[in-house]
């Protein structure tokens, strides 16, 4: 496995943002378009040398001075001599890595990175966390899903796929029987695997963990980070977190999600980088609680253009 606060050489980089994409595809999978467009716009905030890094220190950025992006356009072998890294080690991004001539560093079986990136996976590791937060269930079939959105919530579900990133495989559906075009979603997004179901609540602010699970199984994780995203969950940035912004007692159950999601990915037989989302939320009651753990994503995340020296040095 890759030493990923090391480097010895320049870095071709398969910045396959889409990754949870491809994980639902599981047969042959290429980007749309329009998704296409989505990615190589938001991959350039993880390059030294594009204006929207300005003021980011170009060794804390992923892609640095003298490495390569890859992708499909990648005439074949330009990357020979080169480290091969990805976003997510997914079959795809392996491959553009071997065409263009780059050996790939990181690798995780395919069944394990489809099986911890799996909502329901996150789900598992956040129960004894949650305390006063709200509960995500859990739906295999349209009878469960219906039964689960036909319980009172002021102000609706929010409907989770088993894959899903950047506000993509989600959708809100409100109490009650859902109307044609949710069955049509519903049952289409079954056919992908189960369904996550938790209230809609109104979200304060967000909050990053990243960390790393080593080949040995120790995990290693850095301070939080505050993340900004659209109303759809789409990433806009992310920024480290100043010393006194977190309660101290929210502090350290941020912390303890994202050390339990290391041990639970070791466990499942996964190494390499990972990061929880958490947010601050307020009831129905109007306190404000936390969501300790709401998504827990193996693979890079955006923290890592921010916050890499933190889980290098542990924290």
């Amino acid at each position: 496995m890759t030493d990923w606060f090391t480097r010895t050489r320049p870095v071709a980089w398969v910045l396959n943002l889409d990754a949870e994409e491809e994980l639902a595809a599981r047969r042959h999978y290429a980007p749309t378009q329009r998704l296409a467009a989505v990615v190589a716009v938001q991959r350039q905030r993880l390059v030294s040398g594009d204006p929207r890094t300005a003021g980011v220190p170009a060794g804390a950025l992923l892609v640095q001075p003298g490495d390569l992006v890859v992708d499909e356009h990648t005439p074949p072998g330009a990357a020979r001599g080169y480290e091969g890294r990805t976003w997510s080690p997914t079959p795809r991004a392996l491959r553009l890595l071997e065409r263009a001539g780059a050996e790939a560093s990181w690798r995780v079986p395919l069944d394990v990175l489809r099986a911890v990136n799996a909502r329901p996976f996150a789900s598992n590791v956040r129960a004894p966390l949650a305390l006063e937060a709200f509960a995500k269930d859990t739906a295999g079939d349209l009878d469960g899903a219906l039964a689960l959105l036909a319980r009172p919530s002021a102000a609706g579900w929010l409907v989770r796929r088993t894959f899903g990133a950047a506000g993509r495989g989600r959708r809100r559906i409100a109490s009650g029987r859902p109307d044609a075009a949710e069955l049509a979603w519903l049952q289409a997004s079954l056919a992908l695997g189960p369904l996550v179901v938790e209230p809609w609540v109104a979200v304060l602010h967000e909050t990053t963990v990243s960390g790393l699970v080593e080949a040995g199984g120790r995990v290693r994780v850095a301070a939080p980070c505050a993340q900004s995203t659209t109303r759809q969950g789409a990433w806009i940035a992310t920024e480290r977190v100043g010393a006194g912004e977190l309660a101290r007692s929210d502090d350290a159950r941020l912390l303890e999600a994202a050390e339990r999601a290391g041990v639970a990915l070791a466990a499942a037989g996964y190494t390499g980088p990972f990061g929880i989302d958490a947010f601050h939320y307020r009831d129905a009651d109007g306190r404000v609680r936390l969501n300790p753990l709401s998504e827990i994503n193996a693979r890079l995340t955006m923290d890592w253009a921010v916050a890499p020296s933190g889980i290098a040095t542990g924290r």
